[in-house]
């Protein structure tokens, strides 16, 4: 049999979900990317290009979550459901990359080039045949073994639609897969054809939630673009963006030239520990002290011309709201605070190095604040207006040719633990010694997000991955590659300057400032 059978019905689509299915079917948000550095300790061999060997981990992460097993009916309509197709053929959510033989397609390298040119080819694939098929899939990537240890390696790319799930969500699909990899050859067996529990799928979070919309908020937002900035502030609200916020180009997309574009940077444990020191010692977040960090950077980067101010959009969790929810499910459980700033009147050269800079801390522990707040209430999140629309597709088209909401976007999908006491009910002798190193976050280039979105994600005991992504040909700059690794390097000088443990005259950090 294969997952052709007719499928069942699960539920209807909440707005929420019916947002991000829709966003696919138009192409202008496809594949949503975690990615994990997987390594295996035992002496005997495990053999990759044996996707077989796979199978019973994605049969034990389907059993966990329940989501994996949904496919979508009507994706083109403004009613879709979720449906669960009898079978599932798992050989179409399983893919090999020839990493690893001479002929193969990508160098042998295990660095971050070679993952984000991997990861903007797949960002840029649509999920097919949605109406039969769940729409995700890994990408299992073959790495030379750890010189120094000879454990075997090789990336597991997890590709998602974003109707299955958030940021989060896919650190707790590899924390499960991982486990699968642990444990579930001894429940499981290799065949690719899987008839799926008929587990619920989580509530959807409107139906999880009350997610209340005052009316001063409502009323805000129904006047966006006739209402004055100083009305929005009077109010308590932050204002959106206006003309004279830099937000790259219009809102624009050409199917036959769509692609997303990704530059990464590893920020090893050692830098990071200092840097989280440091923002203690300012009573600051890491969140709020990227967002300021990254202020500083497009007001460096950036000619100061009409454009005067900036609208950040940094996502938000609400599990720890919500009791319908675990820490490890999968849902979309985000919403975003959104906050404007002002550039800098000064010139960059006439600015003091940011580690000794009191507004540059005060503006992140503000930012720190607000993210506090906005992360502890369900009141008038943006989120929750997706209540007041029922036509998606004449929404998302009628952006198009209008100007970006945004910025940037700054997504922090925080600390991924990969240990797990649920291995402990397998005996260590049957037990196989996997681990993941490090994780990265990455998103598809999208249509009518943020004109730059950075994701951070920060393995537990280990090195963060901070990866900087956007549509191609809409920053409105001369030469994107070079501003973007330009903004990609700033970050990892400025990191290291307000690490450094010198005084205020050092040359170095006054070079990086």
């Amino acid at each position: 049999m294969s997952d052709q059978s007719v499928p069942k019905m699960i539920r209807p689509a909440s707005n929420n979900e019916k947002r991000h299915i829709m966003r696919h079917a138009l192409g202008f948000y496809r594949a949503l990317i975690i990615s994990g550095l997987y390594t295996l300790h035992d002496t005997d061999p495990f053999d990759a290009s044996n996707l077989g060997n796979f199978i019973p981990a994605l049969k034990y992460c389907i059993a966990t979550h329940p989501i994996l097993s949904a496919a979508i009916q009507g994706e083109n309509t403004e009613n879709p459901h979720l449906v669960r197709p009898a079978y599932i053929n798992l050989e179409k959510h399983v893919h090999l990359v020839d990493t690893v033989s001479p002929t193969g397609s990508y160098p042998l390298k295990d660095d971050l080039n070679f993952l984000t040119r991997l990861n903007r080819e797949i960002h840029d694939q649509p999920f097919p045949n949605v109406d039969q098929t769940p729409p995700w899939k890994i990408v299992v990537c073959p790495l030379a073994n750890e010189p120094t240890t000879g454990a075997q390696q090789m990336y597991i790319i997890f590709a998602y639609s974003h109707s299955h799930g958030d940021g989060k969500s896919g650190l707790a699909f590899h924390k499960t897969f991982l486990q699968g990899l642990q444990t579930a050859h001894e429940l499981y067996d290799q065949s690719p054809v899987y008839q799926p529990p008929a587990s619920p799928i989580p509530l959807p979070l409107e139906q999880a939630c009350n997610l209340r919309i005052t009316w001063s908020y409502l009323f805000l937002n129904l006047l966006d673009g006739y209402m004055p900035t100083f009305t929005w502030r009077l109010l308590g609200f932050p204002p959106p963006a206006t003309t004279h916020t830099w937000t790259g180009k219009e809102m624009c997309y050409d199917p036959s030239d769509f692609r997303s574009g990704s530059e990464a940077l590893l920020v090893e444990k050692s830098l990071l520990d200092t840097i989280l020191r440091v923002c203690r010692k300012h009573e600051v977040r890491f969140t709020g002290f990227f967002n300021q960090l990254i202020l500083h950077i497009l007001d460096t980067v950036l000619p100061q011309d009409a454009n005067q101010t900036f609208l950040g959009q940094i996502v938000v969790d609400l599990r720890s709201l919500i009791p319908a929810y675990t820490e490890n499910e999968m849902v979309n459980c985000v919403s975003a605070l959104y906050k404007s700033s002002s550039r800098s009147p000064q010139i960059p050269e006439e600015r003091a190095s940011l580690k000794h800079d009191a507004a540059f801390w005060d503006a992140a522990r503000d930012t720190t604040l607000r993210l506090a707040e906005c992360a502890g209430t369900l009141v008038d999140q943006p989120i929750g207006l997706l209540r007041y629309l029922n036509q998606f597709r004449p929404w998302f088209l009628g952006k198009l040719g209008k100007d970006r909401e945004s910025s940037y976007e700054i997504s922090n999908a925080v600390v991924f633990d990969p240990q797990s006491s649920d291995v402990d009910r397998i005996s260590p002798a049957a037990r196989r010694n996997w681990d993941i190193e490090r994780v990265l976050f990455s998103q598809p280039a999208n249509v009518t997000g943020s004109a730059l979105n950075f994701q951070i994600v920060t393995r537990k005991a280990g090195d963060m991955v901070i990866t900087l992504n956007w549509q191609l040909g809409v920053l409105d700059v001369p030469d994107e590659n070079d501003f973007v690794r330009d903004i990609v390097g700033r970050i990892h000088d400025l990191l290291t300057n307000i690490c450094c443990d010198c005084s205020e005259d050092c040359v170095d950090c006054s070079r990086n400032a």
